[in-house]
């Protein structure tokens, strides 16, 4: 018998412990579901949520390379906070200051996060064994 044929005990065990896992927290599976998919919503601005119109959704717009949807309002916001965090230009907005910075930085980092975990394995086997449960 070929040894790729062979089924790993281990792997079959730690497969079975993993459904029971996913059924013992059905509630919080779903809830991280939402989560990654309201995160990455097409239809929606990144930042403030808001419904895009069907001229802001396309692929061709700024920052859509990086999987950022945003309005022309928090698209404008963005290209201010990129300018004055790479220093190009300070803003002549008053609200622009460190803590606009800041606000903004902790956005891109809670995007990047996401991102992270979406190709993390564990996610990526998450969502297998939600399929395959399906």
């Amino acid at each position: 018998m070929p040894v790729d044929k062979i089924v790993s005990l281990s792997e079959r065990l730690e497969r079975k412990r993993h459904k029971k896992q996913i059924e013992r927290y059905r509630g919080k599976t779903e809830t991280i579901q939402k989560i990654i998919q309201c995160g990455s919503c097409q239809i929606r601005c990144s930042m403030c949520g808001l419904y895009l119109k069907k001229e802001e959704t396309s692929t061709e717009i700024p920052h859509a390379s990086m999987g950022l949807m945003l309005c022309e309002s928090c698209r404008s916001e963005f290209d201010d906070f990129l300018s004055v965090s790479r220093g190009q230009q300070p803003s002549e907005v008053f609200w622009h200051n460190k803590e606009w910075v800041k606000m903004w930085s902790a956005w891109i980092n809670y995007r990047k996060a996401m991102t992270a975990f979406v190709d993390s394995s564990e996610f990526k086997l998450l969502m297998e064994e939600l399929k395959t449960r399906s």
